[in-house]
This record gives structure tokens, C-alpha cells and sequence, in this order.
């Protein structure tokens, strides 16, 4: 088995990006990193967008395995009624819906009692907490443990949650603040006996989210860990979102990887094996690592991802271990 490794010849972007086996851990086998991929993707998550579910009604159920998690993003300009909608539809096709709610786009708590209450009645238990990107609160709430203070997901038996992990930081919040905001969670998460996790940006390479867990994890976190990766969409939109959602240093090795920009810009699909691949190896070499699924950022190309997912996840590929990539079986 291929390991990617450091070594002193590597610019500063190839040493916060590759995944780094330490001396003393074992060097994981082929086997084993092909266990731990179907681990990995044993439960995948996907995210849809509440007009996505609205244009194609079977969309889920023609994708997905049953009880499926799909993610239903959070869009300012949409009506909220559209992602009860969605909710609904989801659990309608035998899926498991996790509505996105963004903390600062809510007025107050009786808003958000009643936005909790409308997705429960429809059969929700399960939401992911984000603070939101909005520069200015709507109100009262400015950050997600605001909203789990409030007690209005309790109130409607919601006891799962979902909240951020940021392997390549938050311009917004700075490591200090970000934190502090993670032993805040992992408090209230004990203290409220909730189910919570953490859910990371999506990320071109390993690297960074190996090192990032462990470094949490070594300041104290006990938050278990899905990785957010792009699905099967074309470099362009990834670009495009990537730039947006501040995924910087990883982006730099998908362009280099790519041979450049142009490159890049001129492929039709990209896939995310080579990263896939290098998460099952690090999380194979550590037993204690708390990275357990994948999420899936599909951008519009949700068939293609979760035909692509299952595909893998049945075991119908290879490892070629001269590029560390997948291939499908002939």
C-alpha cells in the first residue's frame, strides 16, 4: 500500500495537506483499507436543495438506499416552507431528512419553537445547526449554542444534531473562537445527553482533516466525525464553491493535482477516490480516530454520486496502488 507521506523537499502546502503516518503506527493493508472505505461509506449522507426536491419528487427514493440521511440545505432566499416541504417529501420516499437551520437567520425563540415544531409534525429528528453566513443576525441568536440553550429541540424531541467542523479554519471566527465553540458543544452535548457530531466543510485532500481531528481530539473533543466530501460535479462548480466556503489549502492541491488550473477548469467530472482513499488509510493506522462516514456536497449531481458511493461501497472497485486511486472492476 502506497503511503503518502512528508518529506523536506515539499512545499509548506504539501506539508499541511498530506496524510502523515507517524513512526510508530502500522502501515495499514490493502485489505484493511478496503474494509474501512466500506465502513466509511456504510451510512453516507448526501445533501439535496429544498428546489432540487421540489423539481424531481422520486429524486431520493430512485438514488438512495432506504434510510438514507439527506441534508436539506439552507438557502436565505427560499421560503421555510420549502424545507418542511422537502422534510416531508423525504420521509414520504423512506428517507431520513436533516434539515439545515441557520442560527442567525432566525428572529427569536418563538420563531424558532415554531420552525422546530413545523419540522417535527412532519416527521423530523434529526437537524443540523449552523451559525448561517450572514454578516448581521435576524435577532436574537447569534451562534448555534444559543440555540441549544434555548431548549426548543428538546421540546420536539430532536436528539441527534449535527453541527460544524472546520478543517481549514472559519475567517469569521478564528481557531480561538472556533475552540472554544467545539468545548462548548462537547459540554452541552454531555450535559443535554444529546447525539451530537461534528460535520466538516467539504475538503479536496486528506491532509487537513486528519490533522485537524487529532488536534482536536487531543484538546479534548469526543465528538464523533463525517467528512464532507464534493460529489461527482464538474471542477468549475467546485471551484466556484470552494472559493466561497474557504477551503483554500486543500484547494491548492486539487489544482496541482489537476496540473493547473486550465486544467482543471477543462475536465468534465471530478471524483473525490484519491481523498476517499486517503482517509481510509490514515483512520485505518489510527484505531482511535473519531472520523466514522462521509458526506456527500453533490452540487446538483446527486444520481451520479450516489450511484457513484454505492459502486464503491459494494466493493466494485480497486485500489490501483501505483496512483492511490479507485478503479471501476472489469
Amino acid at each position: 500500500m502506497t503511503r503518502v507521506t512528508t518529506s523536506p523537499k515539499s512545499s509548506s502546502t504539501d506539508r499541511e495537506c498530506a496524510v502523515i503516518f507517524f513512526a510508530e503506527e502500522p502501515v495499514p493493508s490493502q485489505r484493511g483499507v478496503s474494509t474501512r472505505i466500506t465502513a466509511l461509506l456504510g451510512s453516507f449522507s448526501i445533501e439535496i436543495t429544498p428546489r432540487e426536491s421540489l423539481r424531481d419528487p422520486a429524486l431520493l427514493q430512485e438514488s438512495l438506499p432506504a434510510a438514507s440521511r439527506v441534508y436539506i440545505t439552507f438557502l436565505a432566499e427560499r421560503p421555510f416552507a420549502d424545507t418542511v416541504t422537502a422534510a416531508a417529501a423525504a420521509v414520504d420516499q423512506g428517507m431520513i431528512p436533516v434539515p439545515h437551520v441557520a442560527a442567525r437567520a432566525i428572529s427569536n425563540r418563538r420563531q424558532l419553537d415554531g420552525m422546530i415544531g413545523r419540522l417535527s409534525a412532519v416527521g423530523v429528528e434529526e437537524v443540523l445547526l449552523i451559525a448561517g453566513s450572514m454578516s448581521k443576525p435576524a435577532g436574537e441568536f447569534d451562534d448555534t449554542i444559543q440555540v441549544l440553550a434555548s431548549g426548543c429541540l428538546q421540546a420536539h424531541e430532536i436528539s441527534r444534531v449535527g453541527v460544524a467542523g472546520h478543517p481549514e479554519g472559519n475567517k469569521d471566527i478564528g481557531n480561538a473562537g472556533l475552540a472554544d465553540a467545539l468545548a462548548a458543544k462537547n459540554a452541552v452535548a454531555t450535559d443535554q445527553g444529546l447525539d451530537m457530531y461534528l460535520l466538516t466543510q467539504f475538503c479536496f485532500t486528506a491532509g487537513p482533516i486528519v490533522a485537524w481531528e487529532r488536534r482536536i481530539r487531543a484538546e479534548g473533543n469526543r465528538l464523533p466525525v463525517l467528512v464532507g466530501l464534493p460529489g461527482l460535479s464538474s471542477p468549475a462548480t467546485l471551484l466556484k464553491f470552494g472559493l466561497s466556503c474557504g477551503v483554500g489549502p486543500s484547494l491548492k492541491v486539487l489544482r496541482k493535482q489537476s496540473g493547473g488550473l486550465l486544467k482543471l477548469a477543462t475536465k468534465s467530472v471530478y471524483y473525490p477516490d484519491r481523498t476517499l482513499l486517503e482517509l481510509a488509510q490514515a483512520v485505518e493506522a489510527d484505531p482511535d480516530s473519531l472520523i466514522n462516514g462521509i458526506h456527500f456536497f453533490p452540487f446538483g449531481a446527486l444520481r451520479t454520486t450516489a450511484r457513484w458511493a454505492e459502486m464503491v461501497r459494494s466493493g466494485q472497485v480497486r485500489i490501483d496502488e501505483d496512483s492511490d486511486r479507485m478503479e471501476a472492476e472489469e
